[in-house]
C-alpha cells in the first residue's frame, strides 16, 4: 500500500493529541499535546543552518493513521517521533510507514540522504521492532543509556 504524506498543520492537534494515550506519551515523551512538541521543534531548529524539520501526518485510503516527525542535517535524517492511532497498532502499520519512509526520503526531504536514524526509548520495545522490521539496525546505545540509535542506509 502507498500512503499519503500530508504536511502537519495545528488542525490535525486534536486527533493526534486522542492517539496520545497512556502508552504514547510513555514511548514518546511528549506530555504537552503534539502541537507544543512540534513549535518547540521549529524554535530548537533555527540554532542549526541547514536543518530542516518535518511532521507529516501518513494516511491510508485517505484515513490519517499515523504521525511522523523527522529533520533533515548534512545528509542525513533523524526521525524522533512516530505515532500511530492506538487502533492501528500491531496490525504491522508503523513498520510499513517506516519502510515507505526510507524508500521514499529524497523526495519527503527534498534533498540527497545518506542515512535515517532513529532515536528510540530503551523501554520502547515495540518501536524497536517497527523499525528492525521495516530494514533499520541498531547501531549503538547513548552513553547515558537513555536511548537507542537505530539506522538504515538511503540513497544508491
Amino acid at each position: 500500500m502507498t500512503f499519503t504524506w500530508l504536511d502537519y498543520t495545528t488542525e490535525y492537534a486534536p486527533l493526534v493529541d486522542s492517539w496520545m494515550d497512556e502508552t504514547a506519551v510513555k514511548m514518546t515523551g511528549i506530555e504537552d499535546g503534539i502541537d507544543s512538541e512540534w513549535q518547540a521543534t521549529l524554535k530548537e531548529s533555527v540554532n542549526f543552518p541547514g536543518c530542516k524539520d518535518f511532521f507529516k501526518i501518513v494516511c491510508g485510503n485517505g484515513v490519517p493513521f499515523a504521525a511522523v516527525k523527522y529533520g533533515y542535517y548534512q545528509n542525513n535524517v533523524t526521525v524522533s517521533v512516530i505515532i500511530v492511532d492506538p487502533t492501528q497498532r500491531g496490525k504491522g502499520r508503523g513498520s510499513a510507514v517506516l519502510r515507505e519512509l526510507a524508500e521514499n526520503i529524497n523526495r519527503l526531504v527534498g534533498e540527497k540522504t545518506d542515512k535515517i536514524e532513529a532515536v528510540i526509548f530503551p523501554s520502547n520495545t515495540a518501536s524497536q521492532r517497527a523499525f528492525e522490521k521495516a530494514g533499520f539496525v541498531f547501531e549503538y546505545a547513548h552513553e547515558d543509556g537513555d536511548a537507542l540509535y537505530y539506522s538504515i542506509k538511503t540513497g544508491d
